[in-house]
């Protein structure tokens, strides 16, 4: 099979390659931004990094959930710093104190009538962005524009048990992770059922090649095991490990994937015992953060980041710089899928490495190609990958 929209080496450690992907990738994308159960009164905001841009999600004084760019229409300053908070009654520039209510609307300008006598109030709310919410989850596109029912529609309707509202379900500590790679190189290697038994044969047990199976949703795709002839969300051998002990009743329901991979930055990993949301965030050529929120029986909300290979407690952050042992000594998938993804950034960037052949089937390397081809379309790229 001849491998026509492949990306090649630099489109995963040039900047100039980076601005390109911010500025015609993530500048209409749909990504993660937080849970409706964030928001509970008005004024409560979160923020949402999505490429280059920072959107906020409010909630107005009639419950309704507002998505704005988050910088000032005077002279561009950004308006909220902190992660997530509560603004009060309106969002406040802290340059000249213009002043948002929570719709957006522009509502005070000072000394308007001295300094701004033809003022316009109404063109000069805040730019709107795109929100829409799936099962509780809260995503949104800098292009207002955007039609979320048409993005999330492939999986829509798809068996999904996990319920965040229900009794069994309790939110762990988040886990943030810097990663010494491109983003692209970490979804990648989410979306390779080929390295399954191999890189994670001590963790995961596989499975090989031809008893998993990746399946497409239009932009997304959907994971499964395949071990005994039917599609299952956990590979054999967690299964066996795992046993029956603390599932959740919400989550007990079968025929949900294993994996969810929401082009271009979400992943999701759904379980009996819980449930995972992973934002990828790009920060550099050769860096990627991951926001990763977890959902869990309620005898499973300790925070044992600490357990975790990488964690910092001063800083609350999960790198490899922080590693004391082997990676595929810890016992961690995640951890070996961080340490050969580092390793993949190193080498892709050596003077001479040229791709090889990508593995063929579903439950190989064909998502990458999926991953490529629908890249491609996204960026208007040519089959070589050039814009």
């Amino acid at each position: 099979m001849t491998d026509t929209c492949r990306l090649k080496p630099e489109a995963y450690f040039s900047e100039a390659r980076h601005r390109l992907e911010q500025q015609s990738l993530f500048r209409d994308s749909w990504g993660f931004a937080g849970t409706v159960g964030d928001l509970t009164e008005p004024g409560d905001y979160i923020l949402a990094e999505i490429g280059a841009a920072t959107i906020v999600v409010v909630r107005d004084k009639s419950g309704t959930l507002n998505a704005f760019q988050n910088f000032c229409r005077h002279r561009g300053a950004t308006l909220l710093d902190a992660a997530n908070g509560n603004t009060g009654s309106a969002i406040v520039c802290p340059y000249h104190r213009w002043t948002y209510g929570l719709d957006g609307g522009l509502r005070g300008v000072p000394d308007r009538q001295s300094c701004f006598a033809d003022l316009d109030r109404a063109k000069l709310g805040l730019k709107p962005a795109a929100l829409g919410i799936f099962r509780e989850f809260i995503f949104v596109n800098p292009n207002a524009g955007a039609r979320f029912e048409d993005w999330i529609a492939p999986v829509a309707e798809l068996a999904w048990p996990h319920d965040l509202c229900a009794g069994d379900v309790k939110e762990a500590v988040p886990l943030v992770y810097h990663l010494k790679c491109n983003w692209k190189v970490f979804a990648e290697n989410a979306i390779d059922g080929y390295h399954l038994a191999y890189l994670h044969e001590h963790t995961l047990g596989g499975p090989t090649p031809d008893k998993n199976i990746w399946e497409r949703a239009g932009e997304h795709m959907i994971w499964y095991a395949t071990e005994n002839g039917v599609r299952h969300r956990l590979p054999q051998k967690i299964r066996d490990e795992a046993g029956s002990s603390g599932i959740l009743k919400s989550a007990s329901e079968a025929g949900y994937g294993g994996v969810y991979f929401l082009f271009p930055t979400t992943l999701i990993v759904p379980t009996p015992y819980g449930l995972s949301l992973t934002a990828l965030k790009p920060v550099a050529p050769d860096r990627t953060r991951l926001d990763v929120r977890q959902w869990v029986g309620p005898w499973q909300v300790k925070d044992e980041r600490s357990q975790i290979p990488g964690f910092d407690k001063k800083t609350g952050i999960i790198s490899s710089e922080n590693w004391t042992m082997p990676p595929l000594e810890t016992g961690d998938f995640q951890t070996e899928d961080i340490w050969i993804c580092e390793k993949v950034q190193r080498g892709l960037q050596m003077p001479g490495f040229e791709f090889g052949p990508l593995s063929e089937g579903p439950g190989a390397e064909d998502p990458i190609r999926w991953f490529h081809e629908i890249l491609r379309q996204k960026m208007r790229l040519s089959p070589t990958g050039e814009h």
